[in-house]
């Protein structure tokens, strides 16, 4: 950003510790005290600019009195709020601000009551020094006036070469400045006659393969110099040809811009150099006169489209606007029109390409979304294959800050067109605006909150066993107007709404069954409308159902990283699960919701914690049973063993396992896990757990025959080794009915 710092001083003094005292007391000027230091900033924005050109990332002060320092101040603290204290002795003589001075200061050895003014303000620095990763800045103020209270221009110590081409056709190779000194004075104040002797440098930027071309970027920073005549060589190629151009950059002071500018087209190309101010952003062309600018008079402008004294820059407003702009410029010149902004259509007015003596260009821009951004288009004149003029226009964003997981399209909807739940957007309304949602027959399924500032969350909520969560749309509108109602802008949003069986077990939404299929995909899921065990209890309905319906519930087994579920088959003598790789993610450091469907997550250990004793708990052979969980919670929960007969051939016995706490129960069950391309452990359910890449909870599960029960433990297991998954729901700050 083009800018300066303005530091202002107030001295707080004794005031600060005079609660107790008389209200007229009085304190000397020159006493000790503290000194307060308000920051602010003001200038132009440049986009150009780095915010290390504009950050104070150190700060130190110096106070000097009758030519000697007589304090230091190091590593100042700016708070929030731009502001720093300095504790001084005496409010005398003058106080000087060095900015990310850290190279100068380490070499420079300011000592108190020994260095004098004059061999601080004669400092001297190397361009990198000044203008490393942070720009030195630096200045001063009299404290000997008697005043506590004052401004101070903080300014960079070097000046800024910038290169500019703007035209498509011509390509920058090399650039050479001649005569200049690298090392310069930190103060502006300093005796130029240190400088005496300095060795003069030779500076050359070579593009190489990738010629410089419509853009506009920063070359050097360099230390102030005040002999005039820097020469400066320009190659470059347009059209096929090569051009060496020459022009000379001036005496060149701090803070500020020189822009070595080159316009025209086809063999007659020119270099300028603009001087600009960095922090005003004033600038002087030499040599160049403009012929294209708008003609106001004559121009039809819509509501809200302004245009600035100069005629070079015409501002849009946010809001639907059609207007027509009427170019003043010379017989036959020629306009082109460059960049593009969304919505925005800009046409000649006729066919001709001739201007003379003016060109009448059509614009119509649709209102603009929030969280849009500026555009710009570029009305470029051009005579003789030379640029004469370039009008701007400059399209306002919507002033509704908007940010998060909306982005509205130019009809102003946002179709999510999947699930989506949590908070969906934030948005920042200008003053006097309010925000509210409506919803046809659909449940309140989305919820703003106000934080305050004019600033509002958008929630999308989630109703547990909806049975309408079968992919079917919702929608809501958002309705932004003035205070009173006036003013409506209406932006729709739409989700479908799916969802899994799910029972609420101590605070925690766990999901009825294991997925299958697509992890991704709610229709390879039971669902809830299809819940077979929807009125019954789930572990009943197991020990009763078909071994075809049995194998539906069991799932699939997963490796992570691979979306689609592994299918169990058989090679006629053995059964496998085809598609088992040696090669996979790891589910304990996978962000849990990769591998699941959107709004549900893999669990952690303490999730599953909740249904054990610990980490190697032996849940036996019980039917029923109870247990205290590592928690101290009661559960009662009972194991239920099952011969099994899968795909016309003896699988085995395959266990599952009921929990009941507080009325509600949940059933784990599983076929059992791959762990190399044809083995199967057929009563060893591996869960997959999130949180822990060594480890996963389990259930190493024996046939009542072997007698050496059923062991729920957390322990190591390889990445490899296939997982059943049993999702949690993603918690939820919106629950609706």
């Amino acid at each position: 950003m083009n800018m300066k710092y303005i530091l202002t001083l107030a001295s707080a003094g004794l005031f600060l510790l005079s609660g107790c005292l008389q209200e007229d007391f009085q304190q000397s000027p020159d006493s000790g005290g503290i000194l307060t230091v308000n920051f602010s900033k003001a200038g132009m924005t440049n986009e150009t600019d780095t915010n290390t050109d504009e950050q104070i990332h150190t700060l130190n002060a110096y106070r000097f009195e009758n030519g000697i320092l007589k304090e230091s101040f190091k590593s100042l603290q700016v708070n929030d709020e731009g502001m720093c204290k300095l504790d001084l002795e005496q409010i005398k003589g003058n106080i000087y601000f060095l900015a990310n001075g850290e190279s100068v200061i380490s070499k420079a050895h300011l000592t108190d009551d020994v260095t004098t003014l004059d061999e601080f303000l004669n400092l001297t620095a190397t361009s990198e020094e000044m203008a490393s990763e942070y720009m030195l800045m630096n200045g001063m103020a009299d404290l000997s006036s008697g005043n506590t209270s004052f401004s101070v221009a903080l300014k960079r110590a070097v000046a800024r070469i910038d290169l500019e081409s703007s035209f498509q056709d011509a390509e920058v190779n090399r650039i050479v400045i001649k005569e200049v000194a690298l090392t310069g004075l930190v103060h502006e104040a300093g005796n130029q006659s240190v400088l005496t002797n300095l060795e003069k440098n030779e500076l050359t930027k070579d593009f190489g393969e990738h010629p410089f071309k419509n853009g506009k970027e920063s070359l050097y920073y360099l230390p102030e110099q005040t002999s005039n005549g820097h020469e400066v060589e320009i190659m470059m190629t347009a059209n096929g040809g090569w051009h060496r151009l020459r022009t000379t950059l001036p005496a060149l002071k701090r803070n500020t811009v020189y822009t070595l500018r080159v316009y025209g087209n086809g063999a007659n190309l020119n270099v300028e150099v603009l001087t600009d101010n960095w922090e005003s952003g004033d600038s002087s062309a030499s040599g160049l006169t403009l012929k294209g600018l708008v003609d106001k008079e004559n121009s039809q402008l819509s509501e809200g489209v302004t245009i600035n004294e100069r005629g070079d820059t015409v501002f849009v407003p946010c809001w639907e606007s059609n207007f027509q702009l009427t170019l003043a410029a010379e017989t036959g010149a020629e306009v082109s029109i460059f960049g593009g902004a969304e919505g925005v259509t800009v046409t000649p007015a006729t066919r001709s390409k001739g201007l003379s003596p003016v060109a009448q260009i059509n614009v119509a821009s649709r209102q603009k979304m929030p969280g849009s951004k500026h555009e710009y288009v570029y009305l470029d004149v051009h005579k003789d294959q030379v640029q004469t003029g370039r009008v701007v226009l400059v399209f306002t964003p919507n002033p509704i800050e908007l940010s998060g997981l909306i982005q509205f399209d130019e009809n102003g909807e946002c179709d999510f067109n999947r699930y989506v739940d949590g908070e969906l957007a934030r948005l920042i309304l200008p003053e006097g605006k309010t925000a509210t949602l409506r919803f046809e027959e659909e449940a309140q399924w989305m919820k703003l909150t106000d934080e305050g500032n004019n600033t509002y969350r958008l929630l999308g909520g989630w109703k547990p066993n909806d049975p309408k969560a079968d992919g079917r749309e919702q929608a809501g509108e958002l309705i932004i107007t003035d205070n009173n109602g006036s003013h409506p802008e209406t932006y729709t949003i739409r989700r479908l709404n799916w969802g899994l069986p799910v029972v609420n077990i101590n605070g925690t939404w766990w999901c009825k069954y294991n997925l299958r299929g697509n992890v991704k995909n709610f229709n390879d899921q039971i669902l809830i409308n299809s819940d077979p065990a929807k009125d019954s209890s789930l572990a009943d309905y197991l020990t009763s159902c078909s071994d075809d319906e049995f194998l539906h519930i069991l799932g699939d087994q997963y490796q992570a990283g691979n979306p689609e579920g592994l299918q169990l088959t058989h090679d006629d003598s053995s059964f496998y699960y085809e598609g088992y790789k040696s090669q996979t993610d790891n589910f304990g450091t996978l962000s849990p919701t990769v591998m699941a469907p959107d709004g549900y997550q893999i669990p952690d250990f303490d999730d599953y914690r909740f249904f054990t004793g610990g980490t190697n708990f032996n849940l036996g052979y019980f039917n029923p049973g109870a247990f205290n969980n590592g928690l101290g919670q009661r559960l009662n929960f009972k194991v239920v063993e099952r011969n099994a007969t899968f795909q016309g051939l003896q699988y085995g016995p395959v266990t599952f396992y009921d929990f009941e706490y507080e009325g509600s129960h949940w059933t784990i069950c599983g076929l059992g896990h791959q762990w190399d391309a044809t083995s199967i452990s057929k009563m060893m359910i591996l869960l997959a757990t999130y949180g822990n890449g060594g480890s996963t909870w389990m259930i190493e599960g024996y046939s009542n025959s072997e007698g050496r029960g059923n062991w729920f433990k957390y322990t190591g297991n390889n990445a490899q080794k296939t997982r059943t998954i049993r999702c949690i729901k993603t918690p939820v700050e919106y629950i609706y009915e």
